[in-house]
């Protein structure tokens, strides 16, 4: 009878224990989650770091086009940074704003959506400004962290 009542004990025990663990985890995702995310954004000024947080599959959809080369993709994107950035003779910085995130993770997946838009200063330019955009990002969680595995950009329309 002690060793069914221990044994019992010893099960409630691991999961009462598991459920005070459960939200910490969840947290500590939510968090790691949500820095990936603002890294995407503050790292427009160096495309080759931003690379290393896709996966080597990631989908990107934007304007229209969708793309499933990411080396390719990133590196027309940066061949197409460095001959803006020669034919205005210098360094453009670009500052990204990120507003409404909206994140939710299920397991090892997460979902997040968010409004963002970029503030472009180009070098001996007058600076401006991209319409904002619609974001949704698929992350998917690996033994390194979490990494971008979809990106789908689209215009915000109406208000």
């Amino acid at each position: 009878m002690n060793i069914k009542l221990s044994n019992r004990l010893t099960v409630l025990t691991f999961m009462l224990a598991g459920l005070m663990l459960a939200p910490n985890s969840f947290a500590d995702d939510m968090d790691d989650v949500m820095a990936v995310i603002y890294q995407y954004g503050d790292l427009e000024n160096d495309l080759e770091a931003q690379a290393r947080l896709m996966r080597s599959d990631r989908v990107y959809i934007t304007g229209g086009l969708r793309q499933t080369d990411e080396a390719k993709n990133m590196a027309n994107q940066i061949a197409g940074r460095q001959a803006s950035e020669s034919l205005n003779g210098g360094k453009t910085e670009f500052v990204t704003t990120i507003e409404g995130l909206d994140v939710s993770i299920h397991g090892d997946v997460a979902v997040a959506s968010f409004v963002r838009w970029w503030n472009i200063y180009p070098h001996n330019q007058a600076s401006n400004s991209s319409p904002p955009t619609w974001v949704t990002l698929v992350l998917i969680k690996e033994n390194s962290g979490w990494l971008i595995k979809h990106t789908h950009q689209s215009p915000l329309l109406g208000n």
